[in-house]
């Protein structure tokens, strides 16, 4: 198991739901509007974090999220199908266990 916090962010038109999973912890599950203060809520959560972070990102900004908030050293950002996952949870374990 990795020792990475891992992120799974789940978007659609209305919301940002995002869950945060700490090896050992049950996940931590919110929601942030889909705006731009929604996403700065989400780097902020992000940037206090200093260890590695695995996210996995899905759903209809699952393209512009991964770019705006995975180009950071230590960080690895996954672009997973709605197919494969799409709730956030579901998306933090694929990070989990992605290669």
């Amino acid at each position: 198991m990795s020792s990475d916090l891992c992120i799974g962010i789940a978007s659609t038109n209305d919301s940002l739901e995002i869950a945060a999973l700490e090896p050992g912890k049950a996940a931590v599950v919110t929601k942030f509007p889909a705006t731009g203060m929604g996403i700065e809520g989400i780097r902020a959560f992000l940037s206090g974090y200093a260890n590695p972070v695995r996210m996995a990102v899905a759903g209809v900004a699952a393209l512009s999220l991964a770019l705006s908030l995975g180009n950071v050293r230590g960080r690895e950002t996954f672009i997973v199908s709605t197919a494969i996952a799409d709730q956030a949870v579901a998306l933090a374990r694929y990070a989990e266990h992605a290669a």
